[in-house]
């Protein structure tokens, strides 16, 4: 076949596609031929070059045609998308197109219908349900130390290579085996889903997991060091229909680099563009194919953000992500978004002052919570900076937060009043439920893992996220996040925030369980009125009772597995009700529908029980910036440790004060100052009892908090009988939250002054730096001062459980030895200001076993 006549079909092909190529597609389509026609040669060298050339064009024309399906196929989805946001905020926001936008985007308190259906928390939902499933499948399966070790990686990676390319397993490992088989299983389930939302993913075969690449590490190695070392571990799949490797390689290279991978984007081709765009198959970047699975294990060795397991959990995330946004704004989310709000824009054109205000939360407040779900917000600009700066407020983390478990208490109180919202029971009731839950140290049975793996709730010592209750959204490199995770465990904060979520869920499931005889109108009205926030209604609660329950520990519970006990002319009758087709894709696609509906539910409001920051709050806190910019970065810095005050600001206030049917005055501020707070409190939906019960408990437990932390360091509990106490113990409860630290002053719940209040600790920390080194340029004595400011910064050094032994053991003998008189100076502060006793004194009851303080 001759290249004029490979020409001719392929544009034959675009014809019936109804495309018409131009000059310039053509020209793309000479140089596709030309790579594929090479490559297909030196794949078989029996290959003759006119039956390579047929078989080149018959592959492109068949991509021309699938092209032009996958067009149609994403138009009619996009353009359904639009319709239902447009209509949802037209029918429910009609007064507040703003905030109607934003609980579309990252959910509000406002209690409307599907205000917490985010597109934030489908993403999560899915991401987390994957997540949990997994770690679930492989504790069942007793493989959960042979992945976290990682002495494995490279035969689990050869055997999910040999069962994609459906090669003999023999030599390999029969452990390494069924985690492969564990992960192939969860990863087919995601492509699956991505695919119903509008991807086009194939299942290729060989094909690993998610390969992770960390930008950081791309970016030091430069593109020469990094095409060399990948080039021999790459097969030749990577190069089909390519003429030009090093320029292949190169756009790749950047596209990693500049952390495009780290974006939502869809897997999917936004339609036919000619050749180069088809070429990129199903995503953004170059799809790289490894040789085998040892050859892809070397890579993510020196390359990826961390070990297989890491790799994988942070693939299975980022699938979630990709499908969470396709679902809710279809294959082609920013352009989709921009035209939604085009629509809705010129619903306001008559009203120049709303008109004015609508554009200044389109390009502001919006893009900003645009940013956090699309994943902008995660792209760094300058990766080297980024990681630099992570790792510095990794470090802030685990020297000032050994003692996070004695300051978080409090999730008692949230976890109480959180349940009584959703009409679960007193706020005493759940909290001597979630006291026994801690007091029986948060285990669980197999049947409450398997019930909460459903729900998508996952012990969090596999994954460390617990770190952003105080710290940035940040990407730390290997090493980092598990020294970040091992921190977390020892200081106990894992163990307290997986007790605190596990046993919020399990309420919640069995609350529902315990109600699903009640019909629509029957039930208890607080709990209805929560299930509208996640677009329940009378039809969907008929059919999410109908599910069958799961029985544990002596209790029903509400699972996602009963779902599809449905029985299906249920399912049929609501479809038909909504004018849709009951086929059995359509049935399906209702069952993924309520079970995503139940776990949204489930993980949203968990993390209202133990405050965990949302994409609302980073959204509020890093306003769109991105990491490795210099205001990206110093938003980072100065929003570290205060995610947690700013989110029980955001959710559990604003719970109280919004989420019982008052709405806020139009464009009032998110942090309701003044008038608004006190048209909130009387609006006389229960907002002032609401406030006044979480007010109350969590200043209690601030107080508990403040005493237990005083009595590891010696003190005596500050007097329940001054006022100062309890102005304290709301700002450690954080009932007062960020507001208190500002209005106390001297330091705020972890141990920071000021300073750290304001710019945050590692400001702080560079402040006291430069003092040493002024002190040591004007010739002062600045050994105590450095002693201070190292130990201050020395990660591990500050655990509740060791710090007050090692200050008597030593650290007391060598700061009195640096500055004479501390101690006693210290004690006499402390003694005026907060009116303690020290139970030990340090200036006479410490020990000198070196001798040095004498």
């Amino acid at each position: 076949m001759t290249a004029n006549a490979c020409i001719d079909a392929i544009q034959e092909a675009a014809q019936e596609a109804g495309r018409e190529l131009g000059t310039e597609e053509l020209t793309q389509i000479i140089e596709e031929l030309e790579g594929r026609v090479s490559s297909l040669r030196a794949a078989n060298e029996m290959l003759s070059l006119q039956d390579a050339a047929l078989q080149a064009a018959d592959e492109l024309g068949n991509e021309i045609r699938l092209a032009a399906v996958i067009e149609n196929r994403n138009a009619a989805l996009n353009a359904r998308r639009r319709a239902e946001v447009i209509g949802y905020i037209r029918g429910t926001w009609r007064d507040r197109y703003d905030l109607g936008l934003e609980s579309f985007l990252v959910g509000t308190n406002v209690a409307r219908a599907g205000a917490r259906r985010s597109v934030a928390a489908e993403q999560k939902q899915l991401a987390h349900g994957y997540i949990a499933g997994f770690l679930n499948d492989i504790e069942q399966a007793g493989l959960t130390r042979i992945l976290a070790r990682g002495e494995m990686d490279s035969d689990i990676t050869d055997a999910l290579w040999r069962l994609g390319m459906d090669r003999p397993l023999d030599g390999l490992n029969k452990d390494a085996i069924e985690i492969a088989r564990i992960m192939q299983r969860y990863q087919d389930a995601a492509r699956v889903d991505a695919n119903r939302a509008g991807a086009f993913i194939r299942k290729l075969p060989g094909y690993i997991v998610r390969q992770s690449h960390d930008p950081y590490k791309i970016t030091r190695a430069g593109f020469v060091q990094w095409r060399d070392e990948i080039l021999p571990l790459l097969d030749e799949r990577t190069f089909a229909g390519v003429r030009d490797r090093d320029a292949m390689l190169l756009e790749v290279y950047n596209g990693l680099s500049s952390g495009v991978h780290l974006k939502a984007a869809p897997d999917t081709p936004s339609g036919f563009k000619g050749p180069r765009n088809l070429a990129k198959k199903v995503s953004q970047e170059r799809t790289l194919h490894f040789r085998d699975g040892v050859a892809w294990d070397q890579y993510n060795r020196v390359y990826g953000t961390g070990s297989l397991r890491e790799s994988f959990l942070g693939g299975l995330e980022r699938m979630g992500d990709s499908t969470g946004i396709m679902r809710k704004l279809g294959t082609n989310p920013e352009a989709n978004w921009n035209m939604i709000l085009d629509d809705l824009q010129r619903d306001l054109a008559s009203d120049n002052a709303a008109l004015r205000q609508f554009q200044v939360d389109r390009n502001g407040m919006l893009a900003n919570r645009l940013a956090e779900v699309d994943g902008t917000a995660r792209m760094a600009v300058n990766n080297i900076a980024a990681r630099v700066s992570s790792n510095v407020r990794a470090v802030q983390s685990m020297s000032k937060l050994g003692g996070a478990l004695l300051s978080s208490f409090a999730d008692l109180a949230n976890n109480a009043t959180e349940l009584r919202y959703q009409g679960a029971g007193s706020v005493l009731t759940n909290m001597g439920r979630a006291i026994g839950d801690a007091a029986s140290g948060g285990r669980r049975s197999a049947e409450q893992k398997e019930i909460l793996a459903g729900l998508g709730v996952f012990f969090d010592n596999a994954r460390g996220e617990v770190v952003s209750r105080f710290s940035a959204n940040d990407t730390l490199g290997g090493k980092m996040s598990r020294a970040q995770r091992l921190f977390f465990k020892l200081n106990g904060l894992t163990w307290w925030t997986d007790t605190m979520r596990s046993s919020a869920a399990l309420a919640m499931s069995h609350n529902l369980a315990s109600q699903r005889g009640k019909g629509w109108s029957a039930l208890n009205p607080d709990a209805r009125r929560v299930l509208e926030l996640f677009d329940f209604d009378a039809r969907r609660w008929d059919m999410l009772r109908s599910t069958a329950t799961r029985e544990a520990d002596g209790r029903d519970y509400m699972t996602v597995q009963g779902v599809d006990a449905i029985p299906r002319d249920q399912l049929e009758a609501y479809l038909s009700g909504q004018g849709r087709t009951a086929s059995d894709a359509a049935v399906e696609e209702l069952r993924e529908e309520l079970r995503g509906q139940l776990r949204s539910y489930i993980t949203d409001r968990a993390s209202y029980a133990a405050i965990e920051p949302d994409a609302r709050t980073r959204a509020i806190m890093q306003q769109g910036t991105r990491p490795g910019t210099f205001v990206g970065e110093l938003m980072r810095f100065m929003g570290q440790f205060k995610s947690f005050p700013i989110a029980v600001l955001q959710k559990t206030m604003g719970r109280e004060l919004y989420g019982r049917g008052y709405t806020p005055a139009k464009y009032g501020s998110s942090f309701m100052p003044g008038r608004e707070l006190v048209k909130a409190l009387a609006s006389g939906n229960g907002e002032m009892l609401g406030m006044a019960q979480l007010m109350l408990w969590m200043t209690l437990f601030g107080y508990g908090s403040m005493a237990l932390k005083d009595m590891t360091k010696g003190r005596t509990p500050r007097p329940p009988e001054d006022p100062g106490t309890w102005m304290a113990a709301m700002m450690q409860g954080g009932a007062l939250g960020i507001y208190g630290d500002f209005l106390l002053g001297e330091s705020n719940r972890f141990g920071g002054g000021i300073v750290d209040t304001l710019a945050g600790p590692a400001i702080g920390e560079a402040a006291s730096v430069v003092d040493v080194l002024q002190r040591i340029r004007d010739g002062d004595d600045a050994a105590a001062s450095a002693f201070r400011v190292g130990l201050a910064n020395t990660p591990f050094a500050n655990l509740f459980y060791t710090r007050a032994a090692m200050d008597y053991l030593f650290l007391y003998s060598v700061q009195e030895a640096m500055n004479p008189g501390s101690l006693r100076r210290m004690e006499r502060r402390i003694e005026r200001e907060n009116r303690q006793e020290l139970l030990i004194s340090p200036s006479r009851d410490h020990l000198d076993p070196l001798g040095i303080s004498r």
